[in-house]
């Protein structure tokens, strides 16, 4: 008979156990943590808006039954992630911080440097973002899915009268934002600004490099703009695709850097 061992099963038994070793074991989130996440999620589900004043610090210690050491723990867990900003020595406490685009490219950025992803690549995951939005309208077409559009592109032209580089730069950016926005799909538009945080960086660097030359294309390019609604206003996605493939990789080359973000951004 098969001698039982401290949990009661055979000696057989035990042999056919997968030995889980500890690091296998489970961790368990300390309170601070789980705290953190419950401030969290109700900031996430807008619960608790931007803005918004976290109760005082007696209250919620009660409410989760906690130390102020263990409150003031989740409080820096939640300013990491950049979701409250902690006004010490303040009456007005912790105050909401919805979470934006910002905070993630900055770190995305961190990821890509890295990892020594290269400029053409980011440019090159844009083409591929924009070139779907394109489609997308088209197939809705119509006045009223470029009218926003064709008011940037009002705006931009008043900049480059202006002769407002940075200016006509951001705004630039807005309207390859407004593109992804209209064609409806708010993944794609998240990881356009995302990307786009990081090429501004990108662009304002080559233009302290070399400034000649830069905006001298701007007619063109706003020529090319206009040229792109009135064929996603016809409906022809194929064509527009087509005509906004290649603006973007002509765009691409005027800017001429093939190095890695890590070393643009380190200059």
């Amino acid at each position: 008979m098969a001698r039982a061992d401290d949990t009661g099963r055979g000696a057989g038994t035990r042999a056919a156990m997968p030995d889980l070793g500890q690091s296998e074991a489970l961790r368990v989130p300390k309170t601070a943590e789980l705290v953190a996440d419950r401030i969290r999620k109700r900031i996430i589900s807008g619960e608790l808006a931007e803005g918004a004043s976290l109760p005082p610090e007696g209250q919620l210690m009660e409410q989760f039954g906690i130390s102020r050491p263990t409150l003031r723990e989740a409080f820096r867990i939640l300013e990491a992630e950049r979701l409250i900003s902690v006004s010490r020595g303040s009456r007005s406490g912790a105050r909401v911080s919805q979470p934006q685009v910002s905070g993630v490219s900055r770190y995305a950025s961190f990821v890509l440097q890295a990892n020594e992803v290269t400029v053409p690549d980011i440019f090159e995951a844009r083409l591929a973002i924009e070139l779907f939005a394109v489609r997308g309208l088209s197939r809705r077409g119509g006045k009223v899915a470029v009218k926003p559009l064709r008011i940037e592109v009002d705006r931009l032209e008043t900049l480059d009268r202006a002769g407002d580089t940075r200016g006509f730069i951001a705004a630039l950016t807005e309207f390859h934002e407004h593109l992804v926005e209209q064609g409806g799909n708010r993944t794609l538009h998240f990881m356009i600004q995302m990307l786009h945080e990081l090429m501004d960086e990108v662009k304002l660097r080559l233009i302290r490099r070399d400034a000649e030359g830069r905006v001298a294309e701007s007619t063109t390019a706003l020529k090319s703009l206009r040229k792109l609604l009135d064929l996603i206003e016809a409906g022809d996605g194929e064509a527009a695709a087509k005509h906004w493939r290649l603006h973007l990789i002509n765009a691409n080359k005027s800017w001429a850097y093939d190095g890695s973000l890590r070393d643009i951004l380190a200059d």
